[in-house]
């Protein structure tokens, strides 16, 4: 009798045994293939591993082939069916990357909380989630703060959270702050176009108008195509006075924004009133004509009426 227990349970056992092995051995050579970026192979093995044993370790594995080879509702649809909390920090990176792929914001801001909650020192997070937070898409920029200055109190010189914590200061009109906390960005040699941007905007609000048109020119150098640097230069220039640069950048900024017919009108008033600032009543005179082109202001065709019978007829025909 008990040699027939005996045989009844090894009967039992070994199919157990056997699928185990044959678990493991399609996990490993799923996990070989990734090794090695092969994520279609590695998607196959995971899948016939999958079939012996349908656990949270092989769903994340397959929702990570999915996220690499970018079908991300599959991934989302995947890792949705795994509890937050049993989530390695890649899978919740990939669900959080992937929900902003397919431009689901609501989610995203979501789970990026979520996981800013339960991991509070990955920085890369944490910038990114701000960055969510400022965006047109969103447009919180005070959360965007919450975060910033929540992770700043533990590590204030973090080139990527004191990038996204400038703008959000931009954004809300927290000039001084925005200033300083762009200089700690400057201060370990980190500059790009977008830190010179709003420093110099935050200047420009301030009306500390030298360091302004210093960092507008310095993003300029930087990006030469950006017409909005341009504009912001410009018109800078214009208010200290410096009207020859003024018209010069204006110019480049028309170029560029061409045919937008609200800033072409607004670039060219600009360049008009430097014109006039300078006394140099026909090329303002002109460049207002170029403006009303765009858009039929009444105030401004009244003032350039007004300077063409001051500079005489003749050069109006």
């Amino acid at each position: 009798m008990r040699k027939l227990i005996l045989f009844l349970l090894i009967l039992f056992f070994v199919p157990l045994h056997v699928a185990a092995q044959s678990y493991q051995r399609s996990l490993d050579r799923g996990d070989s293939c990734m090794k090695v970026y092969d994520y279609y192979n590695a998607l196959s093995f995971y899948k016939q591993a999958q079939k012996q044993r349908n656990d949270n370790i092989i769903k994340m594995k397959i929702a990570s082939c999915y996220y690499f080879r970018a079908s991300y509702k599959q991934c989302i649809g995947l890792l949705k069916t795994v509890s937050t909390d049993s989530l390695t920090h890649d899978s919740f990176r990939e669900l959080y990357y992937s929900l902003g792929a397919i431009g689901d914001v609501a989610h995203q801001v979501f789970y990026g909380m979520t996981l800013v909650r339960t991991f509070p020192r990955d920085s890369h997070i944490v910038a990114d989630l701000m960055n969510v937070l400022v965006s047109p898409d969103y447009d919180h920029s005070d959360m965007a703060i919450y975060y910033g200055e929540d992770y700043c109190k533990t590590d204030s010189f973090n080139t990527e959270v004191n990038r996204a914590l400038g703008e959000a200061y931009f954004m809300e009109r927290k000039f001084e702050q925005c200033i300083n906390t762009y200089r700690r960005v400057f201060a370990v040699g980190d500059t790009t176009y977008n830190s010179l941007y709003y420093t110099a905007g935050a200047f420009a609000y301030m009306e500390r108008l030298d360091s302004a048109v210093y960092y507008f020119a310095k993003a300029v150098k930087m990006k030469p195509k950006m017409a909005v640097g341009l504009y912001r230069l410009g018109v800078a220039e214009t208010q200290l006075g410096r009207y020859d640069d003024a018209v010069l950048h204006l110019k480049k900024a028309a170029e560029l924004y061409e045919p937008d017919k609200s800033l072409m009108f607004t670039i060219y008033k600009n360049m008009g009133e430097s014109r006039l600032c300078q006394k140099n009543f026909k090329e303002a005179y002109l460049y207002w004509g170029y403006a009303l082109a765009y858009v039929d202001d009444n105030d401004l065709a009244e003032k350039r009426k007004v300077l063409g019978k001051r500079i005489g007829a003749s050069f109006v025909k």
